[in-house]
């Protein structure tokens, strides 16, 4: 594993974390950052975009100079701590201070963070802002800026103040654009900020261990198949919908039949927010609804299901929705619950995503593989909520997926 001229404190973090190989987007844009590129870096989530850029903005980062370096933005409150969390993580024993800025937290309070001195500021563009305007933050010692999820903070009612940031810093300066997706508008943004960018591109099959599939079904057959899903034992699943106001109800009448469920709201308050994600962590919680927005940004370690009620609109959504599970190699299920007309909307998504979809079905407790020598109806017959029937046909047999842990 080649270190890349990394600090050595750097080098000892990585061994700690037991991390022993890059990722494909971290041998591809760690040496990038350290030549000093402008990069706009589109990998899928959870292959390791964060510390492909904090570890090489470290190792430039002068621990003498004791005004903030590196400003680092992100579209979400819960983003925002993650990444805080990583860079903290890889700061221990060193000089370098980093501080969080977020909107909603106490202005004064910030300002006594900013009185620290640190070198690194991770935060929201609103907040940071506002503290440039207030001549609270000083910019002009500031070199590097990441747009993290950079796709989405352009859609932030924050946008406006980007490039504004971006001209309060010195000239000469390095900036670094991420995100799963890589839109034309987040492109011509990029554009707008730097003229000499380098493009750098991970493939998105993902990298992640996923098996993406979907269970044929009419539109009323979706509660009882998620009911089913809920019923399997140690099950953890995010549940999407593309319409809010569907969560709310499928969650209630789940939890009036038995399977504990919750909803992932955008307003939900930050302590909210953490109980419902630690509850479907510890078990306590079989199936969390959410919409795309309120689950952007969040870390779910080890989650094994994802459950799409209805198929996203673009493939950057299913991008997203996809990336909760097979985070950093590990395994994951995603499982696509489908009328005929979604069917043929979900397989439109395999040609860009370089993805194969296998047909599933709920049958005993179990997730199943249904694998086929000759084409078969696609429905799933649900009547009166009994258990789905075992296909027992000597052409077709069901593979019961490998459990996850």
């Amino acid at each position: 594993m080649e270190h890349f001229q990394l600090t050595e404190k750097t080098i000892l973090k990585i061994k700690e974390s037991n991390i022993t190989k890059w990722t494909s987007v971290q041998e591809k844009a760690i040496p990038a950052i350290l030549e000093g590129k402008d990069v706009v870096v589109q990998s899928p989530t959870g292959t390791g975009k964060t510390l492909a850029y904090v570890l090489p903005l470290l190792k430039l980062i002068d621990e003498n100079e004791e005004n903030p370096q590196v400003v680092i933005m992100a579209p979400t409150r819960e983003l925002v701590m993650q990444i805080f969390q990583v860079v903290q993580d890889y700061t221990q024993n060193t000089n370098i201070k980093v501080a969080s800025i977020v909107g909603g937290a106490d202005v004064k309070r910030q300002v006594e963070k900013l009185k620290q001195k640190p070198k690194i500021i991770v935060g929201s563009p609103g907040r940071i802002s506002q503290l440039i305007k207030l001549k609270k933050l000083k910019m002009h010692g500031v070199k590097k800026i990441v747009f993290d999820e950079v796709d989405e903070l352009i859609k932030t009612d924050d946008q406006k103040d980007l490039p504004q940031i971006v001209k309060a810093t010195l000239k000469d300066r390095q900036l670094l654009f991420f995100s799963a997706t890589i839109t034309p508008q987040a492109m011509q943004f990029a554009k707008e900020q730097s003229t000499n960018l380098t493009e750098i591109t991970v493939d998105q099959s993902l990298e992640g261990n996923i098996m993406h599939g979907f269970i044929p079904c009419e539109e009323r057959e979706k509660l009882e198949l998620l009911r089913r899903i809920g019923s399997i034992q140690n099950m953890k699943a995010l549940v999407f919908s593309n319409d809010p106001f569907k969560l709310e109800g499928y969650a209630s009448k789940l939890n009036f039949r038995g399977i504990k469920t919750a909803v992932l709201h955008s307003k939900l308050g930050k302590m909210e927010r953490s109980k419902v994600l630690k509850d479907l962590q510890s078990g306590k919680t079989s199936l969390l609804f959410s919409t795309d927005v309120a689950a952007r940004g969040i870390d779910l370690q080890d989650l094994p299901y994802v459950v799409t009620l209805d198929v996203p609109e673009k493939v950057e959504q299913y991008t997203h929705r996809s990336g909760r599970v097979g985070r950093m190699g590990n395994q994951g299920t995603v499982i696509n619950l489908v009328t005929p007309r979604e069917k043929k909307h979900l397989f439109t998504l395999r040609g860009t995503q370089k993805l194969f979809f296998e047909q599933l079905s709920v049958t005993h407790g179990e997730v199943r593989k249904v694998e086929m020598s000759e084409k078969v109806e696609d429905k799933v017959s649900i009547e009166n909520n009994k258990k789905l029937p075992t296909n027992k046909s000597p052409k077709n047999n069901v593979k019961k997926i490998k459990k996850q842990k």
